[in-house]
């Protein structure tokens, strides 16, 4: 994955750590929580700031006009696994569970 798409992707991830974003986010699915249509809102948060970062992704690729590779799908996934716990620390912490 060249530098500018993995770029993109830690972007997307910072944005929705944001802590208002992530505020508005837990406020939204905690309602959905109580309603009974979500088992987590913690799972549908992580949920979100995943597809914000591929969607980011697979935007900057489709305006490049190349073809996503197996290489920087896998990539992509790494850049996932390395701020997985940073991500869930910061959902736990706001929800304080």
């Amino acid at each position: 994955m060249e530098a500018v798409a993995r770029g993109v992707v830690e972007q997307a991830i910072d944005d929705e750590l944001c802590d208002r974003r992530l505020e508005l986010n837990h406020n939204t699915f905690k309602r959905f929580e109580e309603m009974g249509l979500l088992e987590s809102s913690e799972s549908a948060m992580f949920g979100k700031i995943y597809a914000e970062a591929f969607s980011y992704f697979i935007n900057y690729k489709m305006h490049s006009r190349e073809p996503i590779s197996l290489h920087e799908m896998e990539e992509f996934e790494k850049v996932i696994d390395r701020r997985v716990f940073e991500i869930k620390n910061r959902i736990k912490h706001l929800t304080g569970r």
